[in-house]
């Protein structure tokens, strides 16, 4: 039979003090004896207990915590992304809220801004490919909140992370080439992507500069499941 949730109730009748003074030991642990406070955190171990996240964030003494708006974590690349960024938040002890919007359109967008904000969350990271306008007016209209976009045109005027896709796809061509090869094909990403666009871009350019004039471009999905035949 599953052992049932201690509650904080269960840690103050077992350390022997009042309610108040344990949600003081989580919240303002300062204010409370030496001795009481060991007394309360001997119970939490015993009892196992793990402090309640919303009554935290009410607080203010939850850790740090920084957002992540991403498309669906079933899809290969964007579950990729998102197990990096949490991998590198939690070496610098921060914690990550991930919202995923159904479309990426502004309103959407909004919404799932204001639900980070609401957890007390001023800095997003954006995974999702978005016009420029789009990002623009995100930041407009959340100016009290840090936002960095991983998918959007070099143009738009937001902080971003941007890779020099033509430089990239030079590289590839020319060593393909170098190795003999003399008919291309490439694996595009789905064509809303920003990135996927630019990338496309560079591909056709560096493909020119070499004359080269037999080649395919297929269109894909993030999906893992899809294969190219």
């Amino acid at each position: 039979m599953p052992r049932r949730t201690a509650t904080l109730e269960d840690v103050a009748r077992a350390a022997g003090v009042s309610q108040q003074t344990v949600s003081r030991v989580l919240n303002r642990p300062e204010v409370v004896s030496a001795r009481t406070r060991e007394q309360v955190i001997r119970a939490m171990q015993a009892l196992h207990y793990v402090p309640n996240r919303s009554a935290q964030l009410l607080a203010g003494k939850a850790a740090p915590s920084i957002g992540l708006i991403t498309a669906s974590l079933t899809l290969h690349a964007p579950s990729q992304i998102a197990a990096a960024i949490k991998s590198h938040a939690s070496l610098h002890q921060l914690e990550v809220a991930i919202a995923m919007p159904a479309q990426a359109d502004f309103v959407a967008l909004q919404a799932r801004l204001d639900e980070l904000r609401a957890q007390h969350i001023r800095g997003v990271i954006v995974s999702l490919p978005l016009e420029s306008a789009t990002a623009e007016r995100l930041v407009q209209d959340k100016p009290d909140m840090a936002c960095l976009f991983l998918d959007v045109s070099p143009e738009a005027d937001v902080c971003c992370v941007r890779f020099d896709h033509r430089d990239g796809c030079g590289a590839c061509v020319r060593h393909l080439w170098e190795l003999g090869h003399r008919e291309f094909g490439l694996l595009a990403g789905p064509e809303s992507s920003v990135s996927a666009r630019l990338r496309l871009a560079s591909w056709r350019e560096a493909l020119h500069s070499l004359n080269i004039a037999r080649s395919t471009t297929v269109f894909g999905r993030l999906e893992r499941r899809q294969r190219l035949a």
